[in-house]
Order: structure tokens, then C-alpha cells, then sequence
């Protein structure tokens, strides 16, 4: 699901960190009952794109999308931070095969397959697929065939849920 604005007026960007961002956004998508899943700042041709995964216990729905988009425009546009360029904005729930922005978002995850690209070539391997065994604070334990790999989640230029789609189809009948 996505819910997206297409260019917004006036929304403006300046030397902003994506850490100062979170902490403006994250307050606008608790009000709406959702958790700030992650952000994403993409560097267009023309105006950087601010991409925002909300999520809910029970899912997070287009309406849920909408409505945080709309106070997002709002209380961004009220932000003197953030004045400098025009930006595109765009809201939608991390979906199923879900981008993993924390560590700690992971726990919940235990004996799922995850794509992973590593920042470095690690025993010869920089993408993988791999189950996720147990988290430790920083480390987390994958294994991939017989193979078991500690990583730091720095470590990662990628974490995905990799969902096994047959799997879900049948459940799912």
C-alpha cells in the first residue's frame, strides 16, 4: 500500500539529517495509532523523495496512510528545519517483504529468511539469504545453508523480509 502526494508546494529540505527527521515525524504517526516503521531520503533528478513506512498491530491501512500524510504536510511545512528545496513526500506501510531499519525491529522476526546485503564481502559472500536465528542486542545470528554468521546491524546495507509467497498463498485459501 502506498498513499503518494506527487509533489507537495512550498515543503523544503535544509542540511536535514535523517535522524531529525524521524524525531519530527514519529509524534505525527503515533497520533494516528501507527509506529514509525522507518524513513528513506532518495535523492531525485529534480526533488528528493522523503518516504515514510508507518505500521500497526493490526496493519497499517491506506486511511491510516492518508491521514498521516495529510498532518505530515502540515507539521513539515510548520518545521523551519526543513525549508530549502522542494520534496515529494510519500507514506505507505512497509508491506510484506518489509525494509528492516533497526535492530531492534528484528526480534519479532525469529526463523524468517531475510535478503541481506552486506557492506563488506564477508567469507566470500556480500548478498545472501539467510534465517534469522537470534538477536543479542547488536549482534544477530543468521544462517545461511550449514553456514552461521554473527553481523552487527551496521554491518548491513540491506535487511528484507524474504516471505516465502507459496507458503502465504496457501494459507492464505
Amino acid at each position: 500500500m502506498r498513499y503518494e502526494l506527487g509533489h507537495v508546494p512550498h515543503f523544503y529540505l535544509k542540511d536535514m539529517r535523517k535522524d531529525e527527521l524521524e524525531i519530527a515525524i514519529e509524534p505525527v504517526v503515533t497520533n494516528h495509532g501507527c509506529e514509525l516503521w522507518g524513513v528513506e531520503l532518495i535523492r531525485g533528478k529534480k526533488r528528493p523523495t522523503i518516504r515514510v513506512f508507518i505500521d500497526a498491530i493490526a496493519g497499517a491501512t491506506i486511511e491510516d496512510c492518508e491521514k498521516v500524510a495529510k498532518d505530515l504536510n502540515y507539521e513539515l511545512a510548520l518545521n523551519d528545519a526543513f525549508f530549502d528545496q522542494d520534496y515529494v513526500l510519500e507514506v505507505s506501510t512497509p508491506g510484506i517483504d518489509r525494509k528492516f531499519f533497526k535492530v531492534e525491529q528484528l526480534s519479532a522476526f525469529l526463523q524468517e529468511n531475510f535478503e541481506l546485503k552486506l557492506r563488506k564481502i564477508k567469507n566470500g559472500k556480500r548478498s545472501l539469504i539467510a534465517k534469522l536465528i537470534c538477536v543479542d542486542n547488536e549482534d544477530i545470528l543468521f544462517q545461511s545453508g550449514e553456514e552461521k554468521m554473527i553481523l552487527n546491524f551496521i554491518d548491513l546495507d540491506l535487511c528484507r523480509l524474504k516471505p516465502n509467497f507459496e507458503e502465504l498463498m496457501r494459507v492464505n485459501k
